[in-house]
């Protein structure tokens, strides 16, 4: 019954990391993006502060998304 146990929580562990993963590489795309719309806006004078505080919450989340996955490893 303990291997059973173990093979469930491996699965299951490997599932979080693969979804914790997935969901990091979306977050860097956004982060990237984000960075390269900001950067435009800013060169034709546009005001960007809100679209530099919501990257800035992006930015947070993806650090503690990132933290997650060093736990889960």
């Amino acid at each position: 019954m303990s291997n059973l146990t173990d093979q469930v929580e491996r699965q299951s562990s490997t599932f979080l990391n693969t979804d914790l993963s997935a969901r990091r590489r979306t977050l860097e795309d956004r982060l990237d993006e984000g960075y390269q719309r900001i950067d435009q806006a800013v060169l034709s004078g546009a005001d960007v502060t809100e679209w530099e505080s919501f990257w800035l919450r992006l930015l947070g989340e993806y650090e503690d998304l990132c933290r997650d996955l060093e736990r889960a490893a």
